[in-house]
């Protein structure tokens, strides 16, 4: 029983023994850096709160840090195996501080304000373009797509929005219209409505444009009718922005559903005096379309088809379509009645009758200028087509 007990107590001293042993390894693998942190404030000295301490290697890669108490004292961890090892001491307001390790154990530091006096102060403004709908082209998100009008109608012969916009936009189909001075078809990503109108909003300068009367009804307008709702000069355009999806509907409620054109104007400029004079002449020709049949030609093509029905059904079949074949006046007139000069002799083009070749004459004068409190531009134009 004495030597049991003897074993016991060796048993919990070398117990003992290695915990002790295994704390002084770890308390010198793992080295703390510990010190206060204080400024000159007057003539005093006074402890720093809240300053940022890290450790950094040769990368200057934070490798532990920690802040310091209201008292201004810290306790840094160093981590085991690291080398060229740096502690940087930081504050809003104060320089910042490089001190290199060395083993150091206890550190202190002052720190020193870092306030600097401006001479002056200057203040730059820089504009940003904002659109009808109130923000700038970096912050659109919708499906937007913008027509520059003063290349466009330098390079082609357009007299109207919609032949400007014709070919120009995806997802816009432009139907234009045959008669002079018809409007064109405008739908935004098809049609939207079976009763109600397919025609997307107009905003001319921030302004909703609408119909010349009161009365005018959207749903039962033919092409005609439409004409005068756009009649503006591609002259007098600057740009078109062409709003396709429901965002439009945020801005201009249901009135954009079916998508909005956006227009923008010429303004005046700062400036002398500028006046500007443009004349376009557009000449139309009707490309050739199917030739048509004579009289003679069309008399022959409906004396086969009967002629190929009877041989169809057989002469004995056939009876009628014989009949109409040999004696029918209209089918086998005689040359040599009254009426056939005038009726069956006679070849009248009567496409080449009613086409004609057409001479468009666009012509538009402009004058424009102001100063630094108002500026003005003045336009007319004159369309002949």
């Amino acid at each position: 029983m004495i030597e049991t007990m003897k074993f016991v107590k060796k048993a919990y001293l070398l117990s003992a023994m290695f915990l002790c042993a295994t704390g002084e390894v770890l308390a010198q693998a793992q080295q703390v850096v510990s010190g206060n942190v204080t400024e000159l404030f007057g003539n005093a000295t006074e402890p720093v709160m809240g300053v940022n301490i890290t450790v950094v290697n040769s990368q200057n890669r934070s490798l532990g840090g920690t802040i310091t108490n209201v008292n201004g004292q810290y306790n840094l961890s160093i981590p085991e195996g690291e080398k060229n090892l740096t502690i940087v001491f930081s504050f809003i307001g104060m320089k910042t501080q490089r001190v290199k390790y060395t083993g150091q154990k206890s550190l202190n530091i002052r720190m020193e304000s870092d306030a600097q006096q401006m001479d002056d102060v200057v203040i730059t403004a820089a504009r940003r373009d904002r659109n009808d709908m109130g923000i700038t082209n970096k912050e659109m998100i919708s499906a937007v797509q913008k027509v520059d009008m003063e290349k466009l109608i330098a390079t082609a012969p357009v007299t109207s929005v919609e032949e400007a916009l014709q070919g120009q936009l995806g997802g816009v189909d432009i139907t234009l219209g045959g008669d002079p001075g018809t409007k064109s078809a405008i739908r935004i990503r098809g049609v939207s409505s079976l009763n109600g109108s397919n025609d997307p909003l107009i905003v001319i300068d921030g302004v909703p444009y609408s119909a010349d009367t009161d009365d005018f009804e959207w749903s039962n307008a033919n092409e005609e009718d439409l004409g005068a709702l756009l009649n503006i000069s591609p002259n007098d355009i600057e740009s078109i922005e062409v709003l396709k999806d429901a965002s439009a509907t945020a801005v201009w409620g249901t009135q954009g559903a079916n998508g909005v054109l956006v227009i923008t104007t010429k303004k005046g400029r700062v400036g002398k005096t500028n006046f500007a004079f443009t004349s376009k002449w557009t000449y139309n020709v009707e490309p050739e379309t199917i030739p048509m049949l004579n009289a003679k030609e069309y008399l022959a093509l409906m004396q086969d088809a009967l002629w190929n029905t009877v041989n169809y059904r057989g002469v004995s079949h056939g009876g009628d379509f014989l009949d109409n074949l040999i004696n029918l006046s209209v089918i086998n007139p005689d040359p040599n009645s009254p009426g056939y000069r005038a009726e069956y002799d006679v070849d009248t083009d009567w496409l080449d009758l009613v086409r004609q070749e057409s001479l468009t004459s666009d012509n538009s004068i402009s004058m424009n200028g102001g100063g630094e409190k108002a500026t003005y531009r003045l336009s007319l134009g004159w369309l002949d087509e």
